[in-house]
């Protein structure tokens, strides 16, 4: 190994090996390859989706609703995990964040296949979760269950560090407490079987995930937040 002049010193010259790359670099390297993977992800989704195209699929079916309802739900989580992944400082917190963004934007790009594939609009007129018969449809707020008000939402967006570590997780636990519902019930009653069998994986997956954010939320001190009704 050589010895650093004193001309290298005073001027921060490495001689033996470049510095570690700041944390902000990574991030954005991180950041490009997400914005890459969630493309990738929504687009094999879709592709997935619409080569299953089934003889007939009412628009009113326990099939449509869920895809429509469920893609609203996920589009909410994509959002959350997408800037926690981003602002968290918690290695963690970042991978989970990552894998809850890139499953359910693959899960996303999925359903919107499969309603483009019945020849049926993304949106509907009718009421959420109408096609769940005997099942509460809304929360007070006039939110599906699970939801995170406008306000949570802007709170979210504020937070970094811990705060936002905690809070993120709260929110999650609660937003899939309240899709898993959705995701049952389409499991046990959806006509076309590749609709019944994401559902099912989508409720395995999700309950998963919320012990191992009910794990995380203890490990710093935090506690969830009231499960929907």
């Amino acid at each position: 190994m050589t010895t650093p002049t004193d001309t290298e010193i005073e001027q921060g010259v490495s001689t033996d090996e470049d510095p570690p790359a700041p944390r902000n670099l990574r991030r954005a390297l991180l950041a490009v390859i997400a914005v890459a993977a969630l493309t990738i992800s929504v687009a094999a989704g879709w592709l997935v989706g619409n080569r299953d195209q089934p003889s007939s699929i009412g628009s009113g079916s326990v099939d449509a609703g869920f895809a429509r309802d469920m893609s609203t739900h996920h589009d909410q989580a994509v959002q959350m995990a997408g800037y926690t992944r981003d602002h968290t400082s918690n290695s963690s917190i970042e991978l989970l964040a990552f894998d809850i963004e890139t499953s359910q934007y693959t899960e996303l790009g999925q359903m919107q296949g499969w309603l483009d594939g019945w020849g049926l609009s993304r949106i509907s007129s009718q009421p959420v979760m109408s096609w769940m018969t005997g099942h509460s449809h809304v929360e007070s707020d006039g939110l599906m269950p699970g939801i995170a008000t406008p306000a949570e939402i802007d709170k979210l967006l504020r937070l970094t560090g811990k705060p936002l570590d905690l809070f993120f997780l709260q929110l999650m636990i609660r937003h899939h407490q309240g899709g898993l519902p959705m995701a049952q019930y389409a499991a046990e009653h959806a006509k076309e079987p590749y609709v019944r069998n994401m559902a099912q994986k989508m409720a395995q997956s999700q309950s998963n995930e919320i012990v191992q954010m009910e794990q995380l939320l203890r490990q710093l001190g935090g506690s969830p937040l009231p499960a929907p009704d």
